[in-house]
Formats: structure tokens, sequence, C-alpha cells
């Protein structure tokens, strides 16, 4: 089910690359460096636990210039899951080495639970990242 979201932001960014600027302008990350054009691209990762699934993720990456200046990557969460979470790390450093630039991950979550979840679960310090969770309701089921 994650697969499904992700593909559908990585086409709607496509459609309208600002969406993920505007995505990423929900968080409580710092501002966006300039920039004038913005590269979408779908990233593919394997884990390492599972040889019979793969994950995706939508990345933005942000250039001046000709020359990278952030990468923002982006996943759905439906509620705390280790499996999708360990991948993230893996997301972010496969964009640092293809891009050379720092690199944000937005989490759209569905629920404050779930959001308060993703950030602490990626508190790993100051390695030239930072995981960015969000509250999306319209993700909340219908009741």
């Amino acid at each position: 089910m994650f697969i499904e979201y992700n593909e559908i932001l990585a086409m709607l960014m496509e459609d309208r690359p600002e969406f993920a600027t505007d995505l990423y302008n929900w968080t409580e990350g710092p501002e966006l460096p300039e920039y004038d054009d913005i590269a979408i691209s779908r990233q593919t990762i394997v884990p390492s636990r599972s040889e019979e699934q793969f994950r995706v993720c939508a990345l933005a990456a942000y250039s001046k210039g000709g020359e990278q200046v952030v990468a923002v990557l982006f996943d759905t969460v439906l509620g705390p899951d280790l499996d999708q979470a360990e991948c993230w790390l893996q997301f972010i450093e496969n964009a640092q080495r293809a891009l050379s630039c720092m690199v944000a991950f937005v989490v759209l979550c569905r629920d404050a639970t779930t959001a308060d979840w993703a950030r602490d679960y990626s508190a790993v310090g100051d390695i030239g990242h930072y995981v960015l969770p969000v509250v999306v309701p319209s993700l909340l089921p219908s009741t």
C-alpha cells in the first residue's frame, strides 16, 4: 500500500514539481535555499531484510545554476512500521551519494502519534540530513 501512495506522490510532483515545495513547506524544517529548477524522480531500494519487496520514495532535487543545493525525499507512513523506517537511512545515503548535497526526508503521516514515532525513530544525530514528519489529515480513515 505504501508504494501506491508514494507512486501517487511522485506522479503529482512530476505533473507539478512545486507540489514538492508545498509539502515541504508544511514542515517545521528550515527554509529551502534559493533554487531555479526542481527535478522529480522515483527512488527505489530493496530492503536488506526482504528480497521480495521493494520500497519507493519520491525525490525532489533542487538546483541553482545547474548545481544541486538540496534534495527532499518523501515517504508516506500510515502507522509505525520499523521495516519501512529502516529504509529511510538507505534512501538518504543514496541521495547524498548521488547528488552531493544536504537531504531532507519528509514523512507524511496520518496522525500525530505516527508523526511523533517517526520523529523519535529518526533521531540519529547531525549527519547532514533531517527527517520531518508531517500529519496529513486526508490520510485519516473515514469515520
